[in-house]
């Protein structure tokens, strides 16, 4: 949505490019040469992200489809795989609707709050975004596991339930997607709200003169207008939903659930590996991301007409209860899908041992003294730091000036501002286990030689990370306008001189916020890292699944502390630079 912006926005002289006739205009040899000359620059950025990105994907289709599509026949020969499929089908779509369905709620309630309220309570739903996915899954795993979690201990306490078991199984299809969806409710939360702060009034006050009740005019009114919220919103969480790798691995397997992403990271895992069919296997998800692609630039369509005006009046208005009840759902859904994890966490640690049982006379700190000692988990902590400052320190310059040239696309050749759009987003339109598979066969190919090493960790994060700096970097470009640029030039600054002396200082907020944030996912992921570390090259997010596939219940506790700890350096760096605003853009 922001690159639409940017590109409607983009009909002025350029930000840092020189204010010289479009591509296009004169013809004499000197002439194009010139043109030529100026586009040079752009045009190897253009190769240089088209290189980087299309790095992880080429390999995937060329195994695919090598041999006379032998991988594509070899996935249709695999034992179960029209079920695999329609289990990854059911979990993406049952996974959108609660997240649509959950996260439209909490959007609703705090736009229904007082604005004093709305200040201190606006960040809380994006909580679940904040803890690690691996220590998330982890998390409910401790509270909802049939036998020893907490919650279903004390359910079981209570005259309703007994037995030795349940009553919620975590492990279960039903429940995966209510987690799932709940995981990506906040994403949900975060369209759906910055959508109906930006909301004209205009409409809504109309359709309140003409009698219009509250719950008409949310139906009739504000829910069509956020339409295009609501498609942006639901391709981008389907599509990461179909892609979901934690929990269906860490939750799914117990009960044999069986997704493509999972069944491709097991056919990694046997030997010999028949790459081809691991390849093919995530063809689907490819193709369907460019489907939704298209299909959301079909529903939306013209956005202008969703837009109203901006008016000083409160189209809405609530009362006290209102308030009260509104409060109470933001604050009961950040108990359940953060804090109660993030407790159960805590309390795991301070345990001896996990058994589901709640004693405080056992609790020791003896977890931690023996995870801080072992070298393996120290290493990791700083192969995740080093790696994911470092690719934060590259890919914001290279997020910087692809957002320039896109915003600018009216001073470019007209290809080049479009395919560095769309290269830009490549990545995000893939899920990270099927990126990590592109980077594993990628960096085995002998003429790269990056696997198992921290350069190709860092590529591999500079990689996953373009679409996300180009989004933030545009949002700032567009937040600063033009007027001060185009004001820097006139008074004889240079391309150079306008970005370092005004874009710069004035953008610095941004850009500050953007690169903590990133952090923040890096320190998150686990799709790529666990598909190209090594013994000699872990980070932390691995070390935690290995530490729980092993059974040290513990000691994964006490990693996913240390592991949210870190995040919140991150995050408090993202709102010092950022402002309270800063958690929207995750």
């Amino acid at each position: 949505m922001t690159t639409d912006v940017a590109s409607r926005d983009a009909t002025t002289d350029s930000v840092l490019i020189d204010q010289t006739p479009a591509p296009g205009g004169g013809s004499s040899p000197i002439a194009f040469a010139r043109r030529f000359k100026r586009q040079l620059p752009w045009l190897v950025l253009t190769v240089l992200v088209g290189g980087l990105v299309l790095l992880p994907v080429v390999p995937l289709q060329q195994k695919a489809f090598a041999d006379g599509a032998a991988g594509l026949r070899g996935v249709l020969e695999l034992d179960g795989v029209g079920k695999m499929f329609a289990t990854t089908l059911v979990l993406g779509v049952g996974s959108l609707i609660v997240a649509l369905v959950v996260g439209t709620g909490l959007a609703l309630c705090m736009h229904a709050t007082s604005p004093r309220t709305r200040r201190y309570l606006a960040f809380m739903p994006v909580l679940p975004m904040i803890i690690p996915g691996v220590a998330h899954v982890v998390g409910f795993v401790f509270l909802f596991s049939p036998e020893n979690g907490y919650v279903n201990t004390l359910l079981r306490a209570t005259p309703f339930f007994d037995g030795d078991a349940g009553p919620i199984n975590v492990y279960s299809e039903f429940w995966i997607i209510v987690y799932t969806g709940i995981h990506l409710a906040a994403f949900v939360y975060l369209f759906v709200y910055a959508g109906l702060r930006n909301l004209g009034g205009d409409y809504a006050l109309a359709a309140r003169v003409n009698g219009a009740g509250p719950l008409r005019i949310l139906l009739t009114v504000t829910l069509p207008l956020l339409r295009p919220v609501f498609v942006y919103a639901g391709v981008v969480c389907f599509l990461l939903a179909l892609g979901q790798f934690t929990g269906p691995l860490i939750l799914g397997r117990r009960e044999g659930l069986d997704v493509i992403t999972v069944r491709m990271f097991e056919l990694s895992a046997q030997y010999p590996i028949d790459y081809s069919v691991v390849a093919a296997l995530g063809t689907p998800l490819m193709v369907l991301a460019l489907v939704m692609v298209m299909v959301q630039r079909g529903l939306i369509g013209k956005q202008d007409r969703f837009v109203g005006t901006v008016s000083a009046a409160s189209p809405t208005s609530t009362s006290r209860w209102g308030n009260v009840g509104a409060t109470l759902v933001v604050l009961l859904f950040t108990v359940l899908s953060a804090l109660a994890p993030l407790v159960a966490l805590a309390f795991v640690a301070l345990s001896p041992f996990w058994s589901g049982s709640v004693s405080f006379d056992a609790l020791t700190t003896q977890n931690f003294s023996s995870v801080f000692q072992d070298r393996v988990f120290v290493e990791s902590i700083f192969n995740s730091t080093f790696a994911s400052v470092t690719a934060v320190a590259i890919v914001l310059p290279l997020g910087t000036l692809i957002a320039l040239g896109i915003y600018n696309r009216d001073r470019l050749w007209r290809p080049l501002s479009v395919i560095l759009d769309v290269l830009a987003n490549i990545p995000l339109t893939m899920p990270g286990a099927l990126l990590g598979f592109g980077f594993l066969f990628a960096y085995s190919n002998p003429s790269i030689g990056l696997y198992a090493t921290k350069t190709g960790l860092i590529l591999a994060y500079v990689t996953i990370m373009v679409p996300y700096a180009v989004r933030y970097q545009l949002a700032t470009l567009v937040a600063l306008g033009r007027t001060t640029v185009e004001s820097s030039r006139v008074s004889g600054a240079g391309p150079l001189r306008t970005f370092i002396r005004v874009i710069l200082p004035l953008g610095r907020a941004g850009m500050a916020s953007s690169a903590a944030i990133m952090f923040v996912l890096l320190i998150h992921e686990f799709g790529v890292s666990l598909l190209i570390r090594s013994a000699e090259v872990n980070v932390m997010s691995v070390a935690l699944f290995e530490q729980y596939d092993a059974g040290g219940y513990p000691q994964v506790a006490v990693i996913a502390i240390a592991m949210t700890a870190i995040t919140a350096i991150g995050v408090f760096l993202a709102l010092l630079f950022g402002g309270s605003r800063a958690l929207e853009k995750l």
